[in-house]
């Protein structure tokens, strides 16, 4: 059963890798066809702007997912160096219930987001904001599962591993 769990979140994992690619691809692509316009045909694309902007809430959420399948957030380190092994395990165990806590709430403050601006609409596109707000506690529940998939993997942060993507 955990073996298929993992497998799948696996599958996700690398899913949400290249729908991330392609979406920081698409908002750079953007982003420069708008200095064109804007500096070589002297015009503007009014709708680029808010397009970059709710993809870049999109981004942030799946990247966070992302970086907590790694287990790479920032953490301070500084107490569990003086601490045993005993000692980092729970000290680990009451850093990882923290954030599982914060996620929980996250995904419910999202979804009540989403719920009170169902019908608001975006002020240049008219894009429903539903699905720029939706963002929150999809990437949320998303960061909640590859955070459980690690733990049971029993994934170690790794520094190594981050130092690399830079």
């Amino acid at each position: 059963m955990i073996k298929a769990f993992l497998g799948i979140t696996h599958f996700a994992r690398n899913a949400l890798r290249a729908f991330s690619v392609l979406l920081l691809a698409f908002y750079l692509s953007l982003i420069l066809l708008q200095v064109f316009y804007r500096y070589v045909l002297n015009d503007s694309l009014f709708w680029s702007e808010e397009v970059v902007r709710y993809s870049l809430v999109w981004g942030v959420m799946l990247g966070a997912a992302l970086v907590a399948y790694e287990r790479g957030h920032i953490s301070v380190e500084v107490i569990g160096a003086f601490l045993p092994p005993a000692g980092k395990r729970v000290l680990a165990f009451l850093a990882n219930s923290c954030t599982l806590a914060f996620l929980v709430i996250l995904i419910y403050a999202g979804l009540d987001f989403t719920d009170r601006t169902w019908f608001q609409r975006s002020a240049s596109l008219g894009v429903p904001m539903r699905w720029v707000y939706l963002a929150i506690p999809i990437g949320a529940l998303l960061e909640t599962w590859f955070m459980l998939a690690a733990w049971l993997q029993a994934r170690e942060p790794s520094t190594a591993e981050a130092e690399a993507l830079l």
